[in-house]
């Protein structure tokens, strides 16, 4: 993505060299928004398809998955969490499982 992006920083007149990188990033994202369309859409899709790869699947076939059908489009779309991300994820679905235990009602506080 960063070569298409020099060339079209190049073919309207700019330089790539002498951009910043946020601005670059910047122009790349903008142009991959386009390569890509619209998200809204891709995701519609994305799901419409989904379930219906889900319903005709055999019982015993493995269920598909958005980001199976979405491919590389997935990790666009939905920004894969950081390790810091994932740890508090973690602990809050813990946390949340600890609380429906009977009688555990006020011993566990959310962080």
């Amino acid at each position: 993505m960063r070569l298409q992006t020099r060339a079209y920083i190049l073919a309207h007149g700019g330089d790539p060299d002498a951009m910043s990188e946020d601005d670059f990033s910047a122009v790349m994202i903008a142009l991959n928004d386009g390569f890509i369309g619209n998200k809204v859409i891709l995701n519609t899709l994305g799901l419409l398809t989904t379930g219906v790869f889900n319903y005709i699947r055999s019982g015993n076939a493995k269920a598909y998955t958005l980001s199976e059908i979405l491919g590389l489009s997935y990790d666009y779309i939905y920004r894969p969490m950081t390790d810091e991300q994932k740890a508090h994820e973690a602990n809050q679905r813990l946390l949340t499982f600890m609380q429906m235990a009977p009688g555990a009602e006020g011993k566990f506080k959310n962080v």
